[in-house]
């Protein structure tokens, strides 16, 4: 029994150094289908103009500081800070889609205006607002390269 407990983290141990150096794999996507940078990307610097290229846009990369859906009905800011950043951060222009059924509605019968500020690398920060009601609208971040 302990022989095959040895093999198996062996194994194991073999398929985790494998899975954690894999730096070929398909860019995660966003809900929008835009790519989102890896790890792997993000730890690489620049050599050569394709590194120069990457160092460009991780320095224009969305950096989300808060999103609120609601905050004109009395919702707390940031509520939705979470969600957005999980979809658009480390992308140079991503576009997402509001919708109340997936993100919850924090204030039940008052039209909820969404509004967002996020950070370009380079240390500008922008910010928008989609009036009330913002489900079923969608809301664009970028930052230029």
């Amino acid at each position: 029994m302990s022989v095959s407990i040895g093999i198996t983290r062996v194994i194991l141990a073999g398929v985790l150094a494998i899975s954690s150096t894999s730096a070929s794999a398909a860019p995660e996507t966003t809900e929008t289908g835009e790519a989102r940078a890896s790890d792997a990307e993000a730890a690489v610097g620049s050599d050569g103009p394709e590194g120069e290229a990457a160092d460009a846009a991780r320095a224009a990369a969305i950096t989300v500081i808060e999103a609120t859906y609601g905050a004109n009905c009395g919702a707390s800011h940031g509520n939705q800070t979470y969600n957005l950043a999980y979809s658009c951060n480390g992308l140079t222009y991503c576009r997402y889609a509001i919708n109340h059924h997936n993100i919850g509605d924090p204030a039940y019968g008052c039209a909820k205006e969404y509004t967002v500020r996020w950070r370009c690398m380079r240390g500008d920060v922008r910010s928008t607002t989609v009036p009330a009601e913002a489900s079923g609208k969608t809301v664009t971040l970028a930052c230029d390269t």
